[in-house]
């Protein structure tokens, strides 16, 4: 979905979306999206694990073809060792990527001072490795409110959207320049042009 689509959206008698409800439904767009792109990359981890799991065994059945009893039983014990390792890793690598998909969406929502301090609190929530639960991570406001207890100047005060404040200047109000404005906070006429 486009958000142009949505700002050109005419609900009738030429009445608009208002942009708090664009971002809302954009923000919940992006949402969707995510999750989908993690199932992708979880399954498409997952599926080439597997094919490389399928090929290497093949391969190795392939090699009894010639060998002896023994032979034969030795190399069993030999990948089935194989394959336990293997299946545990491919199961860390999906215990990690479900980690890091729920770090990132946990922390969507926060802001952050700066990139630096984004990253840093990534590290120490990713180095925390809290339970999950339903793609949640368990104990995130009690690792988050200690966090800012530690550093509050990660995080960005609660009101501050660090949003510049224009000032209307006028041509017959006030000064004109810096040396004018200084000019006349001394009681000196200023400078005519």
């Amino acid at each position: 979905m486009k958000r142009e689509f949505l700002e050109g959206l005419d609900l009738g008698e030429g009445a608009k979306l208002p942009k708090s409800a664009i971002d809302a439904i954009m923000a919940e767009n992006g949402r969707d999206i995510e999750a989908k792109n993690n199932q992708i990359t979880t399954l498409t981890t997952e599926r080439d694990g597997l094919k490389e799991q399928l090929t290497t065994a093949n391969d190795t059945i392939k090699s009894y073809k010639d060998m002896d009893i023994e032979g034969v039983k030795a190399k069993a014990d030999e990948w089935e060792s194989k394959y336990n390792t293997d299946t545990q890793t491919l199961k860390d690598q999906l215990a990690a990527a479900e980690y890091g998909f729920a770090v990132k969406e946990a922390t969507a929502a926060l802001k952050f001072s700066s990139e630096s301090a984004r990253k840093a609190f990534v590290a120490d929530l990713t180095a925390k490795k809290l339970p999950i639960q339903e793609g949640k991570l368990l104990g995130l406001e009690d690792f988050t409110k200690t966090y800012q207890e530690t550093d509050p100047n990660a995080f960005l005060p609660e009101n501050d959207d660090k949003t510049p404040i224009a000032t209307k200047g006028g041509s017959g109000g006030g000064p004109a320049t810096g040396s004018d404005a200084l000019r006349a906070a001394f009681g000196l006429t200023t400078k005519k042009e």
